[in-house]
């Protein structure tokens, strides 16, 4: 194939370390798939030269970049002399990137005295990016340059398998869609068809010829599992499009492996969703959350699904494609951020997913600027530091309040970057703040863009994935300055002075509320809830802010950042809201996580509901519906089951539980079950055994006590700062009516300033007025 004429499209590189560089690109408007091969030195930035000594003549030095042909090169970048000390002052280039190391970790050996050969990362007084990056900032290019997101073929695959282990189980169902019509499964009934219908899998990847491969958990499960089930039957598992053999890993320091093979980038969408910190990182549980699960649903538990498909074939069929049909929307949804971030920074985009935003997003954009200057890399931040002070966090109020707005200041810290010129103070190009004040500016206009009712919607989703990129960079930034010797410009004292004019900031926003008469409950870093002190519109609740807003100084903005009838105020960062819609909006790990019961749950959202409506009867008969079910055994232990991650592997555990046994742990090792570390099993208590592995989830065999003490600890106990203690006492103490007890009816919901420790604590009362 020709090379197209502009370096737009790409949309996957492979760079070795032998210097070969094969791109693709993807043409959007026809869909022709455009393949170059290119040969690129490898170069790195170096403090000095001494490490190459060794070389003579052969390294030669000049100011001006390495000539046609040249072997390896040093371009002096400070011919002059002026440069800080520890500053990469030399650009370093070899023949190939290989050779160029081999050189660099020959030379350090014997000139550093090492007994060792070291890894090049672990080499001090050098930069180095990975090969990909490296090209793509000597060629000033970026990925996915005039593509929308569906312009790359993108498949989707996922498996079905009898065990989660490829030594236990095999492959007996592959689903797999495009975004280009494909929509099919591969089937093997009987053991002796895997190996044929991985083939024909393999076939199929060849022939559609994607350019981007996504699933749920694609590094951890399916990629592995495949692959291993492949070279057990002899089966050549070639994935890349450059005809090479299984995916390489790549040990990022997640808690899983990336996969990556060359000419296709994968993408796992679980990547994207854990920086969400939703409820639940399942596949089934996140669809659901983003309104994705269609009506028809179907739903297997993961031991089901083998008897399910022998007895019921086509509900696992539909099962398995529903599975790659919700992939492929949440894609759209998760992955869509960082398609766009491909095309700001110089990474391969099947790297962003796990990228941190500031280290591996924004440090290689600063890199490029400084290559692209042709002058030194500064030097690091040096010396102790007194400990980094973060963002200003208060909490004014616990209990119930009424009508109430929150308010944020608009990308706060990036605004006082911008604003106030800061940025690392060995930054001599000013890169890191041009960086944040040109992206906050365009995301402004994408922002704009994304909510503009005449664009057509793919156009609106395009502007706001594009929003969202930049928002992920700008607000990376004053991490990655208070980041110090961990970022190669991070700067601590710059970072000081990023939060402590934002302290000021959210102090005066505060005090200006205050002044109008509204009840602050909370503040956090660039924001703020209160209470007004009556029931007000939501036009009037913009106006006030508006009116706080102009108080501010120059490039700040107070923003409407919602409203509701009433919040229960437990403690920093954790509370419950009641929308005006009837939305109940739990937020922080005191009331919802991963391991919450179903039972509890049910009482505590029918609770807080109640709660928020001054409805303190209807609270307890909440608790004392749970409580009869619970007795007569309407919940099945599936209700009352937690999910809990196993921190070790089964053969780890075994060295440690002869001194000392881990619950969780001795639960999963009794029911002789095998795990690895990572492994989530659903637990319970179970009568007369105590902490169990759930096998029968429609069974009723738990411990009655234990859950009817654990409602009143475990749930109950987070509507104490509602309620007078001696009424929380009397609705949840299981002590029984008492003479002096107050009816029920009489009971009111609260709210108590939170004082500082030099006053005491003020108590109000009312009932929350709804509206």
């Amino acid at each position: 194939m020709t090379a197209p004429p502009s370096p737009t499209g790409i949309v996957s590189v492979h760079a070795a370390a032998d210097g070969q560089v094969t791109v693709w690109r993807r043409e959007a408007r026809t869909g022709t798939l455009h393949i170059e091969n290119t040969l690129q030195r490898g170069w790195v930035y170096a403090r000095n030269l001494r490490d190459l000594s060794a070389l003579g003549d052969s390294l030669k030095v000049s100011s001006e970049p390495p000539a046609p042909g040249a072997h390896y090169h040093a371009q002096d970048l400070a011919p002059d002399g002026r440069v800080a000390e520890r500053a990469y002052r030399y650009l370093l280039s070899g023949p190939t990137p290989r050779q160029l190391e081999t050189e660099i970790l020959r030379g350090a050996m014997a000139a550093r005295s090492l007994t060792a050969r070291p890894s090049f990362g672990d080499l001090s007084g050098y930069v180095r990016l990975g090969y990909t990056e490296q090209h793509l900032i000597t060629t000033r290019q970026t990925y996915h340059q005039n593509l929308t997101f569906d312009d790359p073929v993108r498949m989707q695959f996922d498996l079905e398998t009898t065990a989660l282990s490829p030594d236990e189980g095999r492959i007996f169902l592959i689903a797999v869609r495009d975004n280009r019509g494909l929509e099919t499964l591969l089937e093997a009934r009987r053991a002796a068809q895997e190996g044929e219908m991985i083939e024909a899998f393999l076939d199929l990847v060849r022939v559609r010829d994607p350019d981007v491969i996504e699933n749920h958990f694609i590094h951890g499960f399916d990629l592995p599992f495949i692959a291993a089930r492949a070279r057990r039957l002899g089966v050549p598992f070639r994935l890349g499009r450059t005809g090479d053999g299984l995916p390489w890993t790549i040990e990022d320091g997640s808690r899983t492996p990336a996969w990556a093979c060359a000419g296709r980038e994968i993408l796992d969408t679980l990547d994207a969703v854990r920086r969400l910190h939703l409820p639940s990182s399942g596949l089934k549980a996140v669809a659901r959350h983003y309104g994705l699960a269609p009506d028809d649903r179907v739903y297997l538990e993961g031991t089901q699904i083998v008897s399910t498909y022998r007895d019921h074939p086509k509900l696992v069929r539909q099962y398995a494609l529903q599975d790659v049909q919700e992939v492929d929307a949440l894609a759209r949804i998760v992955l869509a951020p960082s398609f766009a971030l491909a095309r700001l920074t110089p990474r391969p985009y099947h790297r962003l997913t796990r990228a941190g935003p500031a280290k591996g997003v924004l440090e290689p954009m600063l890199i490029r600027a400084y290559h692209e200057a042709g002058r030194p890399f500064p030097a690091p931040e040096q010396g102790p530091h007194d400990p980094h002070r973060g963002g200003h966090v208060q909490l004014y109020a616990e209990g119930v309040l009424p009508h109430i707005v929150k308010a944020d200041v608009a990308s706060m810290y990036p605004s006082i970057i911008r604003a106030e010129g800061i940025g690392p103070q060995q930054d001599e190009l000013r890169i890191f703040n041009r960086i944040v004040s040109d992206l906050t500016t365009q995301r402004l206009h994408h922002k704009h863009q994304a909510r503009n009712p005449l664009l057509p919607e793919a156009d609106r989703r395009e502007h706001h994935a594009m929003q969202d990129a930049m928002k992920l960079v700008v607000n990376a930034a004053y991490g990655y300055l208070g980041a110090g010797r961990l970022a190669r410009l991070g700067d601590r004292a710059a970072a000081d002075r990023v939060t402590a004019r934002g302290r000021a900031v959210l102090q005066q926003v505060t005090q200006e509320l205050q002044t109008r008469g509204m009840q602050l409950i909370e503040s956090d870093t660039d924001g703020v809830y209160f209470s007004t002190p009556a029931p007000a519109s939501e036009e009037a609740e913009r106006a006030l802010i508006e009116d706080v807003s102009a108080t501010l100084p120059e490039g700040l903005t107070l923003e409407f950042d919602g409203r509701a009838r009433a919040m229960l105020s437990h403690q920093i960062k954790n509370y419950v809201l009641l929308r005006y819609d009837g939305t109940l909006d739990l937020s922080g790990a005191s009331f919802e996580s991963s391991r919450s019961e179903q039972y509890g749950m049910a009482f505590l959202r029918a609770a807080l509901r109640a709660m928020l409506e001054g409805d303190v009867p209807e609270v307890q008969a909440a608790f004392e519906q749970v409580m009869a079910q619970l007795a007569d055994r309407t919940y099945t232990n599936t209700a009352v089951a937690s999910r809990v991650r196993l921190g070790k592997s089964r053969e780890v555990y075994a060295q440690t539980r002869g001194g000392r046994k881990e619950a969780h742990l001795e639960a999963a090792w009794q029911a002789g079950v095998s795990f690895t570390a990572g492994d989530r099993v659903d637990l319970y208590v179970r009568e007369g055994h105590g902490l169990t592995v759930m096998t029968e989830p429609d069974g009723h065999d738990y411990d009655l006590k234990h859950y009817q003490a654990a409602l009143v600890h475990n749930y109950a106990t987070r509507l104490r700062k509602a309620l007078d203690p001696a009424d929380w006492d009397q609705l949840f103490a299981g002590r029984g009516p008492g003479l002096f007890d107050r009816p029920v009816q009489q009971m009111k919901v609260l709210w108590r300033p939170v004082r500082d420790e030099d006053g005491p604590d003020a108590t109000s009362s009312f009932i929350p007025t709804v509206r």
